[in-house]
């Protein structure tokens, strides 16, 4: 079969390196190696995340913002981390509940714990 079409892939040369280094330990050409695999390859799809697991995420990146602040208090030997823990966990138990049950609805006093608005995601 006469192959005249060209597909271009911007990589990085490592990237590119250990391409042809697989290549080689097969034994195929380069073009070879790279058809063989875009052809017969398993490509893994990922899934758009839903609502819910945007939800989600912002309020566990929220959460962990704070731990910083939390380690800070640690260190000055102030007794109130133990609360803000407790409260952050509280809140990144919530956020997982969202993030596996769609319907689950996040309470608002997290938002107000974490200084968060419902729309910032």
């Amino acid at each position: 079969m006469n192959k005249t079409e060209f597909i271009k892939v911007r990589c990085t040369l490592e990237e590119k390196q250990r391409i042809k280094s697989k290549a080689e330990s097969t034994g195929r050409k380069f073009s070879d190696y790279c058809r063989e695999t875009l052809l017969n390859g398993e490509v893994i799809a990922v899934p758009k995340m839903t609502d819910n697991e945007r939800e989600a995420i912002a309020i566990l990146q929220h959460t962990g913002r704070f731990y910083g602040q939390v380690s800070n208090l640690i260190k000055v030997k102030d007794e109130r981390w133990v609360l803000i823990t407790k409260n952050l966990s509280l809140c990144a138990k919530e956020a997982f509940k969202r993030f596996y049950d769609p319907h689950f609805r996040v309470d608002d006093e997290v938002y107000k714990v974490l200084n968060l608005k419902r729309d910032d995601r």
